[in-house]
């Protein structure tokens, strides 16, 4: 076979990798080519200073049915938070879960005033109307417009929805399509968080060992040739029967000469700040979520309550997710926020130590990228969680589809 007969991935994400697992198993001839120098894009993980830190606040989900179907659980150990969050609410620290999986556990926080009788109700609507969208009604508006119409008090929706929807989707304002709101809201109430052993990036990792020979690292792509292939940065040409974008929507806009069509969206983006601390059995597989409406905080929880092998035996490791933003800001107080975060876990934190501070200007794509799917050139696909709900499994089921897609296509 020549060059001629390969079908080429640009880009080593969760969507390419899945994308090439899929081929390369129907028998077809791949190749990726990646500009970085590993594999899993946007999900990933760094080893500093002995302590793996995952880029940003991530998490897998026990219902991510495409991930399981290619990196099973046997593979990749995954370890669950406890159902639920902590919050601070500025006064008390109140455990919050969902009545539906402990209908006992809701009367601590009515008892303490977090939850009332009507946002049990707003719950239960929202519910209703997540099992409705799987039958394709839907709803119209934005999460926050879906919020108030299913009746929640002021007081819930700003001491817990902004605050955990909002880190979710990295907009406070939580205007974000109403599907896309109650599709997550699905998925959380159907299944568990979840971190795998050793850090996000073994999720990766695992999902590339198949294809690892196939995979061509630092090749950076400069404009397709379509039909033929890509032309690189260096000026050298890699030929291909077809050619599968797995990139970020503005590399895939770029490439396609569609940047003006797409001209409105962008990138939300986030911080996390790791810090370690010595094992004292006092943290919890918990999220810990800031609702005060002050600080600059989101949520904190220890990675390595909840998977082991993110540090070395003896330590604990701490996440603290600031509040949404543009993930580039490098003027942040890490003094202020180790204290601040161990205010809302309700824990002294005078002895963490800070390991690494992550930026992440392009967490996750935001506004309406629905132009990149359609109009494609011939011999031109395109993958990625921007094609739908923006999660790791969109972005595995992309790259899936469009496997199949080239497949059933000849």
């Amino acid at each position: 076979m020549t060059s001629k007969d390969t079908i080429l991935i640009v880009g080593a994400g969760m969507a390419g990798l899945a994308c090439a697992r899929t081929l390369a198993a129907a028998g077809k001839r791949i190749r990726v080519i990646e500009s970085g120098d590993r594999v899993g894009g946007r999900l990933g993980s760094q080893l500093i200073d002995g302590m793996w830190c995952d880029l940003g606040f991530q998490v897998s989900m026990s219902n991510y049915a495409c991930l399981e179907s290619l990196v099973p659980r046997g593979r990749v150990e995954r370890h669950s938070f406890i159902d639920g969050a902590v919050v601070w609410n500025g006064d008390v620290h109140v455990r919050v879960i969902d009545p539906k999986r402990s209908p006992l556990s809701v009367f601590d926080p009515i008892r303490r005033g977090l939850v009332g009788w009507r946002d049990l109700r707003g719950a239960a609507r929202c519910r209703r109307w997540a099992r409705s969208l799987r039958r394709g009604v839907a709803q119209s508006g934005t999460a926050m417009d879906v919020i108030r119409r299913a009746g929640f008090r002021e007081h819930f929706i700003e001491s817990f929805l902004r605050p955990f929807f909002g880190g979710v989707f990295l907009d406070e304002s939580l205007c974000v399509p109403a599907d896309r709101f109650l599709k997550t809201l699905d998925r959380f109430a159907t299944g568990h968080a979840e971190l795998p052993a050793s850090s996000m990036q073994q999720l990766a990792e695992a999902m590339a060992t198949p294809v690892r020979d196939c995979i061509e690292f630092e090749r950076h792509v400069d404009s397709l040739d379509v039909g033929r292939g890509v032309v690189l940065a260096d000026g050298s040409h890699l030929e291909a029967t077809h050619v599968v974008l797995a990139v970020p929507w503005d590399v895939t806009a770029k490439l396609l000469c569609m940047e003006s069509s797409v001209a409105s969206a962008g990138w939300s983006g986030t911080t996390a700040v790791h810090f370690r601390t010595r094992a004292s059995g006092s943290m919890s597989p918990l999220i810990h979520l800031n609702g005060s409406g002050a600080g600059q905080v989101n949520l904190v929880c220890s990675p390595s309550s909840v998977a082991p092998g993110y540090v070395e035996d003896g330590w604990q490791s701490v996440l603290v997710s600031l509040k949404p933003g543009d993930g580039r800001s490098s003027q942040i107080d890490l003094e202020a926020v180790r204290k601040e975060a161990g205010v809302v876990m309700g824990l002294d934190s005078s002895q963490w130590s800070h390991i690494a501070t992550t930026f992440v200007p392009d967490a996750l794509p935001a506004g309406d990228l629905s132009e990149l799917k359609h109009g494609l050139p011939e011999g031109v696909s395109v993958a990625g969680d921007w094609t739908g709900d923006p999660s790791i499994e969109q972005a595995v089921l992309s790259g899936v589809e469009a496997a199949e897609g080239l497949m059933v296509g000849g």
